[in-house]
């Protein structure tokens, strides 16, 4: 009886290392460039996966060798920092001053999607007027005529008087409104597959300049025969999925590799910049947990895992949930309150707003 109890305890032991392992591998998968080991850099997709997995073990151990514990405790320390980016326990905190409302939303279109002469009725167009936000960060926002776009500017010109467009082909486009004056705005040169891009905007607020940067990083191209595939395979059909599986995840790794280069571009167009008070905002097409999260992120923290609460799902359709949307602000900037909004669910996206603060010392 002993022998097998012993036996049985290295086997799970065992079978908590495996797990334990793949857990850090993929928690420190941002590290690994997508230029370099394209499919490696995409491990970060599993992190819930081995997350959970890492967590059973602890419960596992409470029911049959407390002292064991400590080997899944060990792995979620040695990847707290991961576990507390991708699941955020900040929660809201008490302003001590002025703040700015800043919202980025993946608009997926829809603020042009009704006639252009009844804009009261698009439920979008109301969600923005309403936010009640300062700046509003806008991604996949382009109008189909100059009038259309004179005519949400028009709708919008009450909250929001200083504004700037930017289309980048094939139907995308970026977007800012702001309440604020917007002195300049610079497009961040880098390639794209499919028409994407960032903007850097240099925006008086009050009497300091915020640099911000409204992102749309490069899709995963996932098209809807894709998404079926992926459908099918939750579901659980066999058929295929060898096959299936190799052809998501080479879509999945070209998309990182371009937008490991498009990281690249804007972690050094704000570092070039050097300035106190930086906001990268936007729809990064990617997770917590991956390289352009990382690079565009040093030296910026990640609003949601300061100020937010869980998983914080901004993507949501398809059965694909995941965090893709960010706000990431400078260390000058306390963030007090951040937020997924699911009181509208226009788009594929949900809205993604924060409260940001000056530090009292530096008189906002």
């Amino acid at each position: 009886m002993r022998t097998i109890s012993t036996f049985m305890t290295s086997l799970l032991a065992t079978a908590n290392i495996v797990v334990g392992l793949l857990f850090l591998l993929s928690a420190y998968s941002p590290y690994i460039p997508p230029t370099e080991h394209a499919v490696y850099a995409c491990l970060g997709l599993a992190f819930p996966i081995f997350l959970v997995a890492v967590l059973c073990f602890i419960v596992i151990w409470l029911l049959f060798r407390p002292r064991w514990i400590l080997l899944p405790l060990l792995f979620i320390a040695i990847g707290w920092q991961s576990t507390t980016t991708y699941y955020a326990i900040g929660g809201q905190q008490e302003p001590e001053g002025e703040t700015i409302k800043l919202l980025t939303f993946n608009t997926q279109m829809k603020a042009f999607s009704l006639g252009i002469d009844r804009p009261d009725e698009n439920a979008m167009l109301r969600y923005l007027k309403e936010s009640d936000a300062d700046i509003l960060c806008l991604q996949e926002f382009i109008a189909p005529t100059e009038r259309a776009r004179k005519a949400v500017d028009k709708y919008l010109a009450e909250k929001y008087p200083y504004r700037h467009h930017a289309p980048l082909g094939a139907g995308n486009g970026l977007g800012c409104y702001s309440r604020y004056p917007i002195l300049s705005a610079e497009r961040i040169d880098y390639k794209s597959r499919v028409m994407n891009g960032s903007w850097m905007y240099r925006i008086l607020v009050r009497k300091d300049t915020l640099l911000l940067v409204n992102n749309h990083l490069e899709t995963n191209g996932m098209d809807e025969q894709d998404k079926e595939i992926y459908n099918n395979m939750l579901e659980g059909e066999k058929k295929g999925v060898k096959t299936h599986s190799k052809h998501l995840l080479d879509k999945l790794a070209q998309a990182s590799y371009v937008r490991a280069a498009q990281a690249d571009a804007v972690a050094e167009a704000i570092r070039q910049q050097g300035a106190r008070y930086t906001v990268a905002c936007g729809d990064f097409n990617d997770s917590p947990i991956s390289y352009a999260h990382r690079v565009i992120g040093k030296g910026l923290n990640d609003a949601f895992a300061e100020a937010g609460w869980g998983l914080g799902i901004t993507y949501h359709q398809s059965r694909m949930y995941f965090r893709i949307d960010h706000i990431l602000a400078s260390p000058a900037i306390r963030v007090v309150q951040c937020e997924v909004d699911r009181s509208i669910s226009v788009s594929d996206h949900y809205p993604v707003w924060c409260i940001l603060e000056k530090p009292r010392q530096d008189d906002l």
